[in-house]
Order: C-alpha cells, then structure tokens, then sequence
C-alpha cells in the first residue's frame, strides 16, 4: 500500500501548478509592488527595464518614451556597466518633484549624488552617477 500512494503523491506533483503558475498571497503582491523597476545593462549589450507589476517592458533608452515613463515611477534600481545605485525623486512638501537623486549603502555608509530632473535621466547621465557612487567602494 505503501509504494502506491509513493505514486499517487508523485503524480499529484507533476500534474500541479508550475511555482511561475502559482497565485500570488496578498503579502507577495504588495511586496511585489513597492518594488522599485530595474534598469540594467545586460549580457547582450543592451539596457533592459524590467518592472515587479509588468515585466520586461520594451521602452529604448533615451527616446521620448524612456522620459514619459520615468515621469510615472517614483523610484527605480540601476545597474550599469560602471556601477549601482538606486533613485528615488526627491520631495518637497511631501510631494515629489521632477527632480532625482541617486542613493548607494557601501560597507554601512550612504552615499548619495543628484541625477538632475527626468528629463536629463539619460544613460550617460546614469552611468556617470553609478561610477561616481562605485568610486567610493574599498579596492580589495
């Protein structure tokens, strides 16, 4: 009886949902979306943008759609070819401006560099802020 119900319960498991298949707790959803959209250079030489809510999403950086994006996110993850960081848009009066700042922890210290408003959010302009930040990483 034993090995048959061994069977049963293996059967079971291939014939359930994939872990990419399963529904999302409600915990996994919020945590899911205050998740900061990530832009990163990529194996292939390429910058992808990838969101918790929508995926890969195809914006080229740099082109109009790059800039009306950026205007609707408040905060975003970046890895480049010179380094990381994370932005958020700064506030003022608890209301966020047009304006960013690019922030990195290193050995618990915060390092933090303006990046100007979004519409001088270019990839250099990114790429210049993550070797600004990377700068202040010991040499092993």
């Amino acid at each position: 009886m034993l090995p048959e119900l061994q069977e049963q319960g293996a059967g079971q498991e291939s014939i359930g949902a994939s872990p990419r298949e399963r529904r999302l707790l409600p915990a996994e959803q919020r945590a899911r979306a205050r998740m900061p959209a990530l832009i990163e250079y990529g194996a292939q030489g390429t910058y992808v943008i990838i969101t918790s809510q929508e995926g890969e999403l195809p914006l080229a950086p740099d082109a109009a759609e790059w800039f009306e994006w950026l205007a609707t996110i408040s905060s975003f993850r970046f890895v480049g070819r010179q380094g990381r960081f994370t932005a958020y848009r700064d506030t003022k009066h608890g209301s966020p401006t047009r304006s960013w700042r690019a922030y990195r922890t290193i050995h618990q210290h915060n390092y933090k560099c303006s990046l100007g408003v979004t519409d001088a959010l270019t990839l250099a302009c990114l790429e210049q802020a993550a070797a600004t930040l990377q700068a202040h990483v010991p040499s092993l």
